[in-house]
């Protein structure tokens, strides 16, 4: 559970300059403890009359995020987390439960945008397990089956019709989208498919951006789904 302290008391409103964010360290190889400017990602600004911030909770075991945006309360004094463990270590077990029962989650809005707008969808299936290759699965709406089957399919990553080694990713998004209505999810914006027309969402800049699609927010993904 990431915190931000103020550490000596002092609001973060009244700090001439003040930012979180986090690294992006590659799998594998070349990890350092070194601090990489280029590597943070989701760089928000500290405001307001805040001195304990829990932007988020990382959820190890399933390899993702639940962003909170939770202030504490503060007492005077200088701030740690051994003197704030224990109000820690209730609000990390509140939250989690929270966010973990019922919460739409940006793959869920993604999936059913796919499953709605597209007879066949991919998705590049990060495997659990450091040293596991990657694959790419696809999914073909069968025939019968309706946009909640097909929905329910994919949103669970059951029965793909198709995998293959996630390197093949590269070459379906050339030549074999283009000319054609795409809707991309991405959380890293690294893929730009060249000629294709259509929209894209994703959490973190990339190439996508200057590529032609029309960029959505995750408001845009709950408003259109109305």
């Amino acid at each position: 559970m990431p915190v931000v302290f103020g550490y000596n008391n002092i609001p973060f409103e009244v700090l001439p300059d003040a930012f979180a964010g986090f690294m992006a360290l590659p799998r594998g190889s070349g990890r350092t403890s070194r601090f990489d400017p280029r590597t943070v990602r989701q760089r928000y600004d500290l405001a307001g009359n805040s001195r304990i911030h829990v932007p988020l909770l990382v959820d190890l075991e399933r390899r993702g995020f639940l962003w909170t945006d939770v202030h504490l309360p503060d007492d005077e004094g200088y701030h740690s987390v051994w003197a704030h463990q224990e109000d820690l270590a209730r609000i990390g077990r509140d939250l989690f439960t929270y966010f973990s029962t019922g919460r739409t989650t940006l793959w869920e809005l993604a999936a059913w945008h796919a499953a709605a707008r597209c007879p066949e969808v991919l998705v590049l299936r990060r495997t659990p397990r450091p040293g596991d290759p990657d694959e790419l699965w696809t999914y073909r709406r069968g025939a019968g089956e309706d946009t909640v089957a097909f929905a329910s399919r994919l949103v669970g990553l059951r029965d793909p019709d198709v995998r293959r080694p996630a390197e093949d990713a590269g070459a379906l998004a050339g030549a074999a989208v283009s000319g054609k209505s795409v809707f991309l999810a991405l959380v890293e914006g690294d893929v730009a498919p060249a000629g294709a027309g259509g929209s894209a969402y994703r959490l973190l800049p990339g190439p996508v951006d200057g590529c032609g699609l029309e960029q959505l927010s995750a408001g845009d993904l709950v408003a259109a789904l109305g």
